[in-house]
């Protein structure tokens, strides 16, 4: 396994965040998604990335392996959740699937809303990304029956997940 560096992510890691983020998209929604949509840009995903990295209530993470992004995370205070704070745009690039590199992420994100004080995050994830779900209710992540987000096209949906911060075993883990 690859030696994984998780550290928070600095306006200057915007370029590589959105390679990453567009990178793990187009190959994990190719099922997911009609064929006719259009996949995002990493140039469109920018803003968002911009936005989230500079923000006041969010905290973006990045992991790299020889000096490298290939994952990023963020946690982002959220008033529409029932948890009030969101685990989201967690991305690993592909070639790094199945090295620990998401696993490190999320436990740095919950080691962060473990730090702030909060009792659950909550976290949307595309309802026909099996390989996601499994990996969050592995880790312990619930299921929220009945909260749905439609996309566009609207027959793509996003599912609520929820995690209990009192009540698991996760052990805490620094956010450097």
């Amino acid at each position: 396994m690859p030696q994984i560096a998780v550290r928070p992510a600095r306006l200057a890691d915007v370029n590589s965040v959105a390679a990453v983020h567009h990178a793990s998209a187009v190959v994990a929604f190719v099922d997911i998604f009609p064929p006719a949509s259009v996949p995002p840009t990493a140039e469109s995903l920018l803003p968002g990335w911009r936005i989230l990295v500079e923000g006041l209530t969010s905290k973006v993470f990045v992991a790299e392996v020889d000096d490298v992004v290939v994952g990023v995370a963020a946690v982002a205070a959220d008033s529409s959740l029932p948890a009030g704070l969101a685990l989201s745009r967690l991305y690993v690039h592909p070639d790094r699937w199945g090295q620990r590199v998401g696993a490190t992420l999320h436990d740095v994100a919950m080691g962060l809303a473990r730090s702030l004080g909060a009792g659950a995050i909550n976290l949307w994830v595309l309802e026909a990304n099996i390989r996601a779900r499994s990996m969050y209710e592995s880790r312990g992540w619930a299921l929220m029956p009945g909260h749905v987000l439609k996309n566009d096209p609207p027959e793509v949906v996003d599912v609520l997940y929820q995690f209990d911060l009192t009540t698991s075993g996760l052990a805490k883990h620094g956010v450097g």
